[in-house]
Formats: structure tokens, sequence, C-alpha cells
């Protein structure tokens, strides 16, 4: 019998702090007598399920246990190891009951569902004999908008095309000239591809993205998927190939959603469901999703390296990042880890309630470790590492957060907001409606915690808070802050503190402007917090480069562009860049580095024309290629 619960430690714990927030769980008895069995290579959809006959295809499997659901006889799906070129749907059935159903790996992590399809009978092109094309038409290819978002990206980020060679992502292009090697491009009709001087195109696999779900769970209840593998769905930005909609007491354990087109996998509209031993890796928007559920458990899971989709387009904010909850209700997230997203690592969007965040590690996301937006709470945020991040926590324009015996390291230096701990949000506060209830919230920042943390700088630059907030935003947060026993600290100033109007503190003068926190200290820390920061080997070497701003407008006929490289075991990498305009010329300060800050200069001559251009800055490492498109307005000098 398996079953999900929360450590009886943990469980106290969060009974004490939290209420009914500690029965964030599901609770699936799997007590099946009945077994069918799934195999790709040996089976076929006209057998019978047995372990000697089993099935082709998951969709029999999943047929044949709603057939035996609508008999009141609970069934296990056991899949063997291969690749299910598929989407699987568990959808109601009529006469439909509760007893479970699970679907699981026969050995977890082997059973891959893929919305990728393998392409065959590549020819070089006549034009460049390095270039392979074949015939081609996906599903999908340019996304729409979705509601309310920006547009001032560029649409590179709407695309969905994907394609991997021998397993390894290439990187799209958007027209045939800039092809080179480790980069596609989808014409119509074809697509084209420089795989490298190595790669033997006769046997290479060649797997484009050519469905937008992998799998969808709809309206059930008392469900267990287990050691499933989600890859390759040619989802459309702010969706997610693997879905759990409208369900009740659902178990997800140690499942991978791996290199989709934006979210690897989203929970909506449920309750009672747990997510546990999970990844989420390489997405192109986010890695976990989820909407307006109730009761939901995520323990122990690892959201890393989302938003490479987003970050083709300078796109580092909305709908990205690790982890994003919307709208959640008593939901309890835990031993969770989200390293190195271009984007952030975990992020509360708007009308959350009743959330508890015990021991994260958030490390490495390029914009906030932690966002919390838009919320009237209470959400609590207790025993947690937040590391080498834009900012440590990014409280915008929320109410009711506690922030306790917690670690902030090395945050600031990756996005314009540089401090362990930053308070923004919109002038004039916020009102948001709660879907429950239809109660309107005018929200502004008042009513935080913070007690018992460490905020550590760890380079110049770094502030230990910071804010641009002012007049009666920044006094309802100053007059409703409660903070005491913490550690503040900077190596190198003893005025981190940025507060009203841009001024820089020191701790007396933070105690003064705030009224509280009398009980701080201004020392380092007992012993080392880059130990608990370090996220773990990759296994994928990889990079990513992001740029400050998706938009620029040149100042005197200069714009400067400052590029963030990350590499992730990949070795060095080299810069450049193409786009410019007659009369407008690049140059890179440290185009080659291994990780660090380079810096790249846009300059215009008098005879350039004013017009707004789109600018790709390439980054190249040992055959892997990856770029970043922004938009740049070229004023004449």
């Amino acid at each position: 019998m398996h079953q999900a619960k929360v450590t009886v430690a943990i469980f106290l714990a969060a009974l004490a702090v939290n209420g009914p927030r500690a029965h964030s769980q599901a609770n699936v008895i799997e007590n099946q007598t009945t077994s069918v069995y799934v195999d790709g290579l040996k089976g076929s959809d006209s057998n019978s399920g047995a372990i000697l006959s089993p099935f082709k295809t998951i969709h029999a499997a999943v047929s044949k246990a709603n057939s035996n659901n609508q008999k009141r006889i609970g069934t296990k799906v056991i899949v063997n190891a291969g690749v299910y070129r598929e989407t699987v749907y568990i959808y109601p059935v009529s006469n439909q009951s509760s007893v479970p159903i699970t679907v699981q790996a026969a050995m977890n992590g082997t059973a891959i569902i893929a919305a990728s399809d393998v392409l065959k009978n590549w020819v070089a092109d006549s034009a460049n004999s390095s270039v392979y094309s074949t015939p081609w038409t996906p599903q999908a290819g340019t996304c729409s908008l979705p509601a309310g978002w920006p547009s001032n990206f560029a649409p590179i980020a709407l695309r969905t095309e994907m394609i991997y060679l021998n397993g390894t992502p290439l990187t799209q292009v958007v027209s045939y000239s800039q092809l080179k090697p480790g980069t596609f491009y989808a014409a119509y009709g074809s697509v084209h591809i420089w795989p490298g001087h190595s790669t033997d195109m006769q046997t290479a696999v060649v797997e484009a993205a050519n469905r937008s779900k992998t799998l969808s769970v709809v309206g059930r209840t008392n469900v267990v998927l287990r050691g499933l593998v989600f890859r390759h769905a040619a989802n459309c930005m702010n969706t997610s190939g693997a879905t759990i909609s409208s369900s009740s007491n659902v178990l997800v354990d140690s499942v991978q959603a791996l290199w989709n087109n934006w979210g690897g996998l989203g929970i909506f509209s449920s309750t009672n469901v747990t997510l546990q031993n999970s990844i989420a890796s390489h997405n192109g928007g986010v890695g976990f999703q989820a909407n307006r559920d109730q009761y939901l458990l995520l323990d122990f899971n690892e959201s890393d390296y989302n938003n490479w989709r987003g970050a083709q387009a300078a796109f580092y904010e909305w709908g990205m990042g690790g982890t994003k909850m919307f709208q959640m209700r008593t939901t309890i997230v835990q031993n969770h880890f989200s390293y190195n997203n271009q984007a952030e690592g975990l992020w509360f969007d708007t009308d959350n309630k009743n959330i508890l965040i015990n021991n994260a590690t958030l490390s490495g996301n390029v914009t906030a470790a932690l966002q919390i937006e838009r919320n009237e709470g209470p959400v609590t945020l207790e025993n947690s590492h937040l590391c080498s991040s834009g900012v440590g926590v990014n409280l915008l324009t929320s109410e009711q957060v506690k922030i306790v015996n917690n670690s902030f390291y090395n945050n600031g230096g990756t996005n314009k907001y540089q401090a362990q701990i930053y308070l923004a949000g919109q002038t004039g506060g916020k009102s948001i409606t709660d879907w429950q209830t239809g109660q309107t919230y005018d929200l502004v920042t008042k009513g935080l915690v913070m007690t018992g943390n460490t905020f550590a700088d760890a380079t110049i630059g770094q502030n230990v808070f910071g804010t641009y907030l002012s007049g009666n935003d920044w006094s309802s947060f100053a007059n409703t802050l409660s903070a005491s026993s913490n550690r503040w600290f900077d190596p190198n100033t003893t005025n981190s503190f940025k507060v009203v109007n841009g001024k820089f503190v020191n701790l007396t003068g933070w105690q003064t402007a705030t009224g509280t926190d009398y009980s701080s200290t201004w020392s380092a820390a007992a012993s080392s917090l880059a130990a608990a920061c370090a996220a773990p080997v990759p296994s994928f070497a990889d990079f990513n480069i992001n740029v400050n701003s998706g938009n620029y407008i040149m100042k005197s006929g200069i714009a400067v562009a400052t590029v963030r490289v990350n590499s992730f075991g990949a070795g060095a990498v080299s810069l450049s860049a193409t786009g410019m305009p007659s009369g407008v010329s690049a140059s890179i300060g440290n185009p080659t580095l291994t990780s660090g800050v380079a810096t790249l200069t846009l300059s215009a001559t008098k005879y350039a024309a004013n017009s707004i251009v789109p600018i790709t800055l390439w980054a190249v490492s040992n055959g892997q290629v990856h770029s970043v498109t922004f938009s740049v307005h070229v004023v004449p000098l």
C-alpha cells in the first residue's frame, strides 16, 4: 500500500503554525488486485493486457482500466520501459466509481510519454551541404498571446517547434540565413537542421515536437501517477504539457517533466493533491504550475533550468520560472528545490491564502528566488535558503507574510533590483478579488513579520534590503513591520539598507526608519552560507545567457546591454551579435567567458536611421548554441 503523507514532525509544525493547512495532501489507498501491462515493443492493443499479453499503448490500458472502474474494480496500469509517442487521457466515464487507478512505470524514469515523433529521410541542402532538411508540418507553430500579457518581446517566445538530435536540443532560429551548427529552422512544410560535423545523419535520431499534450487527467478521483516521464510537448505560452484538472485525491510521485516547450506539469482546480519526489527541468517556460487548487502538498520536488524559451526573447517575467502558483488555497511547499531558472525560482502570484513554504532551497534564479505578489495571505516562509538570485524575496503588495528562520545569501546582481529582500509593488496598492468568496481586498504591503533570519551580502553592489516605494506605501509597510532577532551583514559596507527615497543607511538607520528590529545584530554568519546554496551537478551540461532588459533606447547614439553567462559544466562560451542595421556597430567586452558578466555596446553614427530593430546575441560552446533577441531603439548620434 502506498500513501502520501506528511512526516509527524512536519505535520505537527504545520498544524501549530497553519492550522488546517496541515491537511494539504492526497490519501490514495492503492489496494487494487487487478493489473494491466503495457509494452511498446512487444505489445498489441488487441491483446488482453495480461503480463504475458501486454497492450502496446497506454491509451489501450487506460481504456481497460476505465471499463474496470465502471465495474468498481480498481486497476494498476504497469508501463514497461520505452518511449510512448501518444497523448494519455484519463477522462470521466459513465457510471464512474471512486475505485483507484494507478498508472506507473515498471521502473521509475523508464516509461517516457513523448509528444514528439521521429523524423526521417534527411537530405543535404543544395545551398549548404552542412544543412539537412526533411518534410515536416508541425501541429502548432506560433501561439496566441495570453490575455492581458505584454507583447513587447521578440516573437520567438511564441513559437512551439522543437527539434532534438540524439537527445540534445537544437536552438530555433527564425530564418535560413541564421542557421549555424546546433540550430534548426522550421520553414513552410519542411525543417532544416545544421547538426555539426560529427553527426552521422544516416543513424541519427531526430525527434520533432508534434503534440501539445503528453497527459491530461480531468474529473477523476483516487488517481496515482508514478515514475513516468513527460517530455517534448509543443505547448503554447502559459500552458502545461501534462495536466491534472478538476480532480481530487491525486498522488503524483517520482515523475519527470522535461524539455517541454512551455510548462512541464500543471495542476488546476483540483483538491487534495500531493506532488512528491518529482522533477520539472529544462522546460521552455515554467516547470510546475498550479491554479485554483485547494489542499495541495508539494514535497521533495525540484524545478531547475526552466524558461529557456522565454529567455530567447529576454522575457523573464509573467508565466515563467521553476514553480508558479496562482490563486491557491491551503497549500504546503516543503523540501523544495529550484535551481538556475531563467526567471523566478518559486512564485506565489495573486490571491493566495493559507500558504506554508518550509525547508526550500531556491538558488541561482535570474530574477527572484521567491516572489510573493498580490496576496491577502497568510503566507509563511520558514527554514529555507534563498541564494545567488536577482533578489532573495521580492515582496510585492502582499499582506500577512511571515519570514522566519531563513538564510538569504548572495542575492543581487542578476537584474536591476539587488537585495536579499526587496520591497516592491504598485503605487497606491492593488485591488484583487477572492475567486472563492468574491470579497475585494485593497492590498498594500503591511503586517510583515521577519524574525530569526540571516541576511548576508557577498559582493559589492548587493543590498541587504531595498525598495523603491515611498509615501503611504512605505508608511504602511514600516508602521506595521514586526522584526526581531535577525542577523544582517555586508562585508563591504555597513550602509546596505536602501530605504525610502533611495537613501542608504546602516542598521541603526534601518531601525529608525522602521521603528522595529531593535534586537537584531550586524554580524557575519557563524558558518558559511554558500554550502547550502550549491546546486547539484547537472545531468545535462548546458549554459544560459541573459540580458538586463528586453528593450533598449539609445542615448547619445549608445545602448549598453549587460550580459550574464552561466555555464553548467559546458565550458567556455563565445559571444557575438547580429542584426545591426546600417550605421550601427556592436562591440563586446569579455566576449569569451565561462560564467560571468560581459557588456554589449551598440553604437550609432549620424547616418543611422531612427528605428526600432531586433538584435540577436549568440552564445556558442562546444557545438551548443543559445541566443537572446531584444529590441533596440536606434537614435543616431
